[in-house]
C-alpha cells in the first residue's frame, strides 16, 4: 500500500466537525443576543415616546402624570441600558462606552421632558 492511498482518519480530521458544529452554534448564539439587543433598544424608545405622550396630555402636571413619565424614563434608560451593554459585549469593545452611551441617553430623554412640561 503506498503512503498516498492511505485512508485519512488523523485526529484533526476527526475533531474538526465537533469544532465547526461549536463555531456554528456559538454564531447563532451571537445573532440571537444581537438581535435581542437591538429588540431592547427599541422597547427603551417605545417607552420614551410614551414618556413624551404623557408630557404632551392636557393634564400633564398631575401628580400621578408625572410619576408614570419618571417611571417610563426609568425603564426607557434602563432598556437602552441593558441594549448597549449586550452590544458592547458582543462586540467585545471597551466596557465603559455602553454606560456613557446610556448616560447620555437618560439625561437628554430627562431635558427633553423637562423642557416639555415647562412649555
Amino acid at each position: 500500500m503506498a503512503a498516498d492511498d492511505r485512508p485519512t482518519t488523523s485526529r484533526t480530521a476527526r475533531v474538526a466537525p465537533a469544532r465547526t458544529l461549536r463555531q456554528v452554534r456559538a454564531a447563532q448564539l451571537r445573532g440571537r443576543a444581537r438581535k435581542r439587543a437591538i429588540f431592547q433598544a427599541l422597547l427603551g424608545s417605545v417607552f420614551l415616546v410614551g414618556a413624551l405622550a404623557y408630557a404632551r396630555s392636557p393634564d400633564r402636571h398631575a401628580q400621578v402624570n408625572i410619576a408614570w413619565m419618571a417611571g417610563l424614563l426609568v425603564f426607557s434608560t434602563l432598556d437602552v441600558a441593558l441594549g448597549l451593554r449586550t452590544l458592547a459585549r458582543l462586540r467585545r469593545r471597551a466596557t465603559g462606552w455602553w454606560v456613557l452611551g446610556s448616560a447620555a441617553w437618560g439625561a437628554l430623554s430627562t431635558a427633553l421632558i423637562g423642557f416639555l412640561l415647562r412649555s
